[in-house]
């Protein structure tokens, strides 16, 4: 897995610390951003109704006098309410219809809150993304090894944090009932024009930050991850000498076991060409 960094992200080489960012310091504006349509569907609206009827008509019935509950049979409580129900099946509809809206913007504003985002990708060897995220070319590109323990901390099967996941990409943003909600419509889906990326990404709760570096709109969450999780560094085409001297002597003090490779940019055809250095 790969992640391209412009010449000013080298302190990430230098410290073994990586950003987890917040999706709304992401360059896509509808991360994190789910349209939920309501919380429960008619159909689950009524079965929820239909297994809590006899708790509610029961915890009803407590409340009166034990002269009343003579007067009052169970059945005829329970007829009552579900001509309530039926009445108000409407309102209630419309509740949940408005409850979905302010719970997909309650997670948007907690989700950048609470957490981090790392996107890598599986190629090296794209030109877009060495263009738009190693500032054209001038950057460099870390090869992470997926297979390290940094990767790999998945605690359950349920469990949406520190491991690996392959995004998803649609041509249509996807609509939901709360009761749909799972960890790739919440986290992973984006829209295709984002394709050319084939982004894989692990999420982190951000209050588990080595270190916090205040800045604004948001404050910078670094994660230390070992040096052996590096396989190899790739040295932009454009780079600048200075800058790879700078690079090349990081790399041989704390990163002694990686590959390190040059890019070149072909003579014949749109694409880039490596060498080993």
């Amino acid at each position: 897995m790969f992640k391209y960094l412009g010449p000013d992200r080298i302190d990430v080489l230098e410290s073994n610390h990586i950003r987890f960012t917040q999706p709304a310091d992401f360059n896509d504006p509808f991360e994190f951003k789910p349209i939920i349509s309501t919380l429960a569907s008619k159909t689950e609206i009524d079965e929820i109704f239909e297994e809590e009827i006899s708790e509610i008509v029961h915890h009803e019935i407590k409340k009166f006098s034990a002269s009343m509950r003579n007067l009052i049979p169970p059945s005829e409580l329970e007829e009552t309410i579900r001509q309530l129900f039926k009445q108000q099946r409407s309102a209630i509809e419309e509740n949940f219809e408005k409850m979905g809206g302010i719970t997909a913007t309650t997670f948007n504003e907690q989700s950048n809150r609470l957490i981090g985002v790392l996107s890598l990708s599986e190629l090296s060897t794209n030109l877009l993304m060495w263009s738009h995220y190693a500032h054209s070319h001038k950057g460099f590109c870390i090869g992470f090894d997926s297979t390290a323990q940094f990767f790999n901390q998945r605690r359950s099967e349920s469990d949406e944090f520190y491991h690996l996941r392959k995004v998803e990409y649609s041509t249509h943003r996807p609509t939901n009932r709360m009761t749909q909600l799972d960890g790739t419509s919440l986290l992973l889906v984006k829209s295709d024009d984002w394709h050319y990326e084939q982004e894989w990404r692990m999420c982190a709760r951000l209050k588990d930050a080595e270190k916090v570096i205040e800045s604004t709109p948001y404050p910078i969450h670094l994660f230390e991850f070992p040096r052996t999780a590096v396989k190899e560094v790739i040295l932009g085409a454009c780079i600048e000498n200075d800058f790879k001297n700078q690079l090349l002597a990081i790399i041989r003090k704390k990163y002694s076991h990686a590959t390190v490779k040059q890019a070149h940019i072909s003579p014949t055809e749109f694409k880039l060409e490596f060498t080993e250095l």
